[in-house]
């Protein structure tokens, strides 16, 4: 047979073809259900596709592992493990023939089953056929209600157990946490977005190659798990989105810099068809509406929000433009007429919106201390939420409630749910570590990074005192922690039970705050207790200069800059997103209107300096400043400048092409630390519940 059908009995077992599930004709409960490891599930769909033919080894190892990771031993080990779970004799088989030195033959009749037989099964092991049966042929008038009454019953239990065997093998929400990710794809490189084929046989995701700064879309087959891979040609590439069971459409940057949308024919893949231009490639950021896309768009330079509209082979349609005041908003998904956006207002906050079609305005919905990075939708009332540093979250629009899906579900984002699992981008082995920058001549460049208070699990986030006392986070101990470093000891200050959002650092009068969850507060580095330092809302970046807490916020009337002044807040200036000390005891601004930051000089002169960061597109951690200069990383980060307050010039101070820094700190004579992260991979995965 060419193709399976979703369902089919082999022998004594039942078995769901695509998910890998296996339980038995009699089972009695979600206990005898086995799901099989990604490799037994592809090996046991190819032995179903070639029923009764003599495989070898040779042709096992090509159509079922990747490539140069197949041997016969690994067959064999394979081969024995399904025997092992079917309940296979290898000297009488049912399931699977071994032909001495000539490979495997699979026995055992394969017939499509059906949802009703399967329900068949009862929690206590009665049927419904069993019941019907047992009142027999002939029933007698005096005998009409205990008819009635079996009938009922019959019903009642028929739907009872098709119910449960929905629930549990079928659609089933994820109502308990999830206790299962297995693996989809396991190539090298990093695969990202992925969304399952309308039919559900195929999974479509990105592709990057280890040795590829290129993009490509690859199709993977859910039943023997094989990949076609499409063409690489696209630096950035957007969620695909199916306009019907053949096309997709997305928007992506191309290796000339010009964004564009595209429709995509996948099998046979073709060449893609370019549909119109964009300015900026967002990965969530589109939606189909009434047969039309509709798609969020960002005028950089005139930092406007447009939201357009266009049917395929028409021209689009311009149906909202307006400023632009979020930090990102990139994220978007649709339910009947209203859309839903995620925005990022801070470095450390998101805000879920919403805007109902065809001419409404944005509207906030929900506050989040954290930054979300993707969301999708849960069911009719409810948004799965990807946050960095957090597990899964389920969120009620309804309740404004969330649960989260377990720790395990942390290393997971581009989660959306299908019946019964959740399909998801797993992180591996993602770790950063904070590089102590040291003097090295006999180096090109003069600079060499050696490790500092180094771990098998990330850091980040430093922060140096006047008098050298370093803390910073780790998650050595499992969740981010506050560490005090020693010389070539550490510390651990904080003792937190579950994950934290912790979001900065810094010294402020000998002591310590870290903003939390976007909240302020002090922490004592003996006891390691928090103390709430003060309440500000939509908190943007704190600094203490000349002893002075300065910060930024968000407000109804935009970004302000605020300072302490008797215990109380006092407004210093409008429009500023983010304060960093300057020479005697000025102050370095960052605007919400410009890439150019200014010195405010202690007579409240403002100077503007050739330094250009933009707030929208760098984060707090990216440049510091101190009594040597103004330092920010720059060139898709392979490079740290610097702009020296004696000579007021700029350089280069650091290039690091292969060495990708995500944050720069100052050891107070300039560049003394870096957070980099290590190579990392993606895959492709379920999440799933086991039982």
């Amino acid at each position: 047979m060419s193709n399976l059908d979703p369902v089919v009995q082999i022998g004594n077992w039942y078995y769901q073809v695509i998910y890998g599930q296996l339980w038995p004709v009699d089972a009695t409960g979600a206990d005898d259900m086995v799901r099989l490891e990604p490799r037994l599930h592809s090996l046991l769909n190819y032995f179903l596709l070639h029923p009764g033919i003599l495989l070898a080894k040779d042709t096992l190892i090509e159509k079922v592992w990747p490539e140069d990771e197949g041997t016969d031993a690994a067959v064999m080990r394979a081969v024995g493990a399904l025997r092992k779970v079917l309940g296979d004799d290898v000297r009488a088989p049912s399931y699977i023939e071994t032909a001495s030195k000539k490979g495997y033959r699979w026995l055992a009749t394969i017939t499509p089953a059906k949802l009703q037989d399967i329900a068949a099964v009862s929690a206590e092991g009665v049927t419904v056929n069993a019941v019907t049966a047992e009142m027999g042929p002939d029933i007698k008038p005096r005998s009409a209600w205990r008819f009635i009454a079996g009938t009922a019953t019959a019903v009642i239990v028929g739907c009872a157990s098709l119910a449960y065997v929905l629930a549990t093998y079928t659609s089933t929400p994820l109502i308990k946490l999830p206790d299962t990710i297995t693996p989809i794809s396991a190539l090298s490189g990093q695969e990202y977005w992925p969304v399952l084929t309308l039919g559900g046989s195929h999974v479509l995701y990105q592709h990057k190659a280890v040795d590829s700064t290129l993009f490509n879309w690859s199709l993977q087959n859910l039943t023997d798990l094989r990949v076609e891979h499409m063409p690489p040609k696209y630096r950035q590439l957007s969620q695909a989105l199916w306009l019907d069971a053949e096309h997709i459409i997305f928007r992506a940057e191309n290796i000339d810099g010009g964004c564009y949308f595209y429709r995509q024919h996948i099998k046979p893949a073709i060449k893609p068809e370019l549909l119109w231009p964009c300015q900026k490639v967002l990965p969530q950021g589109a939606a189909v509406w009434q047969q039309k896309l509709l798609w969020l768009d960002i005028d950089t330079a005139a930092n406007q929000l447009q939201l357009w509209s266009a049917l395929p082979g028409q021209g689009a349609e311009l149906l909202l433009s307006q400023h632009n005041r979020w930090r990102d908003i990139s994220y978007m998904l649709i339910r009947n007429d209203t859309l839903y956006f995620v925005a990022q207002q801070t470095a450390n906050q998101s805000v879920l919106l919403q805007l109902t079609l065809p001419d409404g305005k944005f509207e906030k919905l929900l506050d989040f201390p954290y930054v979300i990075t993707q969301f999708s939708w849960w069911d009719e009332r409810q948004l799965l939420l990807s946050a960095g540093q957090q597990e899964l979250q389920i969120v009620s629009l309804k309740a404004n409630s969330s649960q989260g899906l377990g720790p395990m579900t942390r290393e997971l984002t581009q989660a959306s749910r299908y019946p019964g699992q959740v399909l998801a981008t797993q992180y591996l082995d993602y770790t950063t570590d904070i590089l102590r920058v040291a003097d090295s001549p006999e180096i090109s460049g003069g600079v060499k990074l050696l490790p500092w208070h180094v771990s098998n699990r990330s850091e980040r986030l430093l922060a140096i005192s006047e008098t050298g006392q370093a803390a910073f986070v780790s998650e050595r101990a499992g969740h981010s922690q506050v560490w005090l470093a020693q010389e070539r000891d550490s510390t651990q200050i904080t003792r937190f039970t579950e994950q934290q959002h912790v979001q900065q650092l810094l010294w402020h009068q000998q002591q310590l705050l870290v903003l939390i969850n976007a909240s302020l507060y002090q922490l004592d580095l003996a006891s390691g207790q928090l103390q709430r330092y003060h309440d500000v809302t939509s908190p943007g970046r704190y600094a203490s200069c000349d002893g002075t807490l300065y910060w930024t916020a968000l407000t109804a009337d935009g970004w302000v800059l605020m300072s302490e002044k008797g215990n109380k807040p006092d407004l210093v200036m409008s429009g500023v997103t983010d304060i960093r000390c300057g020479p005697q005891q000025g102050l370095v601004l960052q605007f919400a209107n410009t890439a150019n930051l200014a010195l405010l000089t202690s007579a409240q002169e403002l100077i503007s300096l050739p330094v250009q960061i933009d707030w929208r597109s760098s984060s707090g951690e990216q440049w510091f400043t101190d009594n040597t200069g103004i330092y920010w990383l720059a060139d898709n980060n392979t490079a740290v400048y610097r702009f020296d307050w004696l000579s007021q010039q700029v350089n280069v101070l650091l290039i690091t092409e292969q060495e990708m820094p995500v944050a720069i700190y100052s050891d107070g004579r300039g560049l003394g630390y870096i957070v980099r992260q290590r190579p990392y991979d993606t895959d492709i995965v379920w999440l799933q519940n086991r039982r």
